[in-house]
């Protein structure tokens, strides 16, 4: 069910950023550094979305690397806890006597 509404709303976003880039179409300019150039409106907003999505990732990839590091010590840790289980398991029970 929430697939659904997932994708249904990811739809209604599609659409309503295909009309708003139908509807405003008009030039802008921007200024920047080296000069001004003028742009679509949609072009602008598209370029200034996807430069904050490459920055958005950009900022998370230190962290991924590093939860992945400790995930796989932890990983590991388990292994080796996991195994001197079983060896542990496998030792006979001496008598006290």
């Amino acid at each position: 069910m929430l697939r659904y509404i997932r994708i249904i709303l990811l739809a209604v976003l599609f659409v309503a950023a295909v009309v708003f880039t139908a509807i405003n179409v008009e030039p802008v300019e921007l200024h920047y550094l080296a000069g001004s150039v003028e742009v679509p409106l949609p072009v602008a907003l598209w370029f200034a979305v996807g430069i904050g999505v490459a920055l958005g990732i950009l900022a998370c990839v230190g962290i991924l690397l590093h939860l992945k590091r400790e995930n796989g010590k932890l990983r590991r840790n388990a292994r080796l806890a996991e195994a001197e289980v079983n060896n542990l398991r496998n030792l006979p029970i001496k008598d006290g006597r």
